[in-house]
């Protein structure tokens, strides 16, 4: 096998098609088969030829499927269509190496022979921080951030401490599918002796028509809830200096 049925990794960004760097359109023009994540909208997918196959091979949460057969279903996909001859496009909401199991798929590549390339996309957190001017970085005020998939164990969020310890440098936390356990984790947050006053964007459907951003700071997390309801896929970004611009 070899260039013949070579299989881009493709980040399709956080939704808008103009976000697409020109090196991932390229791949979806020349494509034989799209595999496509959950969230990639119609607008991207209607940019491929509209000779190339579109397999939706998506996983989201709570949609009754084993998140270890469907990825496995995945890079079965990658065989199949490699002893084809098949161009392959992986087609991965945001960055393959964000939260996107990018480094699973590239194992499986590397370890059936496949030829494989990786196209960077924009991340969420990035395109969000950008398109609502809340910098997730400054001179001055701070130098790093974290990116973060909030998640539970057992009840706990085994990451507390860290996130603690990096949010009182000034720095931002950018949590991923992080609405859920939103308010939980602000009440720990505090807890641990972290100001109420400290500020909180939630920044909704990324780059797609219907974005909204909302402001709010943890000691109001509760009461922000009451009124509003904001759309998932949302970034959640937490922090002293994470304020709009």
């Amino acid at each position: 096998m070899g260039l013949s049925h070579l299989i881009s990794i493709v980040g399709a960004g956080p939704g808008d098609p103009d976000l697409l760097t020109v090196k991932a359109l390229k791949r979806l023009k020349n494509a034989d088969v799209i595999l496509y994540d959950a969230l990639i909208g119609d607008e991207i997918l209607k940019l491929a030829n509209p000779q190339t196959e579109k397999k939706y091979v998506g996983k989201l949460n709570n949609d009754g499927q084993n998140p270890v057969e469907r990825q496995n279903a995945i890079h079965q996909q990658f065989l199949y269509w490699a002893r084809k001859n098949k161009k392959v496009v992986r087609l991965k909401t945001g960055d393959p190496m964000v939260f996107g199991r990018g480094a699973e798929e590239i194992r499986f590549c590397k370890e059936n022979n496949l030829t494989f390339e990786v196209i960077p996309g924009v991340t969420a957190g990035i395109a969000g921080s950008s398109l609502f001017s809340v910098p997730l970085t400054e001179r001055g005020k701070n130098n790093m951030l974290l990116f973060y998939a909030c998640r539970k164990v057992d009840g706990q969020f085994p990451e507390l401490e860290s996130l603690l310890n990096i949010l009182k440098t000034g720095s931002p936390v950018v949590s991923y599918m992080g609405l859920i356990h939103l308010e939980e984790l602000s009440e720990k947050l505090a807890e641990k002796g972290l100001p109420l006053s400290t500020p909180i964007q939630i920044l909704s459907r990324i780059s797609q028509k219907n974005q909204r951003g909302f402001s709010t700071t943890m000691g109001e997390i509760d009461s922000f809830f009451q009124k509003h309801q904001p759309e998932t896929p949302s970034i959640v970004i937490i922090g002293e200096n994470a304020e709009e611009i």
